[in-house]
């Protein structure tokens, strides 16, 4: 399926390519001049680069904390204890100096066979 959707959309480009002489040479000096002021933006721009780089800097370490918390929290269950960057145990600030017991889950498989026979299982066959 991927190769289908990628032949259509580089046929829809090749398609849109202009034919003349005249425009293939607009065009191409066109792309390239996006190119040139793209490239070049932080050259003219250093101010806005700066703090551009200081907010994908604090979006990276957040996304970063979000994912270590999520794995965290799937693979200790929601615990609440953590390991800190030294492999230390760390505990919440609420849970610090109280102790509090969790109630257990509560146990699965707990069906009889009476349960699990379904209520009516329709008209027996007259034949069989």
């Amino acid at each position: 399926m991927f190769l289908i959707r990628a032949a259509f959309w580089i046929g829809l480009v090749v398609l849109l390519l202009p034919t003349d002489e005249r425009q293939q040479a607009r065009l191409y000096s066109a792309a390239t001049a996006t190119v040139e002021r793209v490239t070049t933006f932080c050259d003219r721009n250093a101010r806005t680069c700066e703090v551009g780089a200081d907010v994908w800097a604090a979006f990276v370490k957040k996304a970063e904390f979000g994912a270590r918390m999520a794995f965290e929290l799937i693979t200790n269950r929601g615990g609440g204890v953590s390991k800190d960057e030294d492999g230390a145990r760390v505990e919440p600030a609420s849970a610090k100096g109280k102790v509090e017991k969790k109630p257990l889950p509560a146990p699965r498989g707990t069906l009889t066979p009476a349960d699990l026979n379904p209520p009516w299982r329709g008209q027996p066959q007259r034949g069989a």
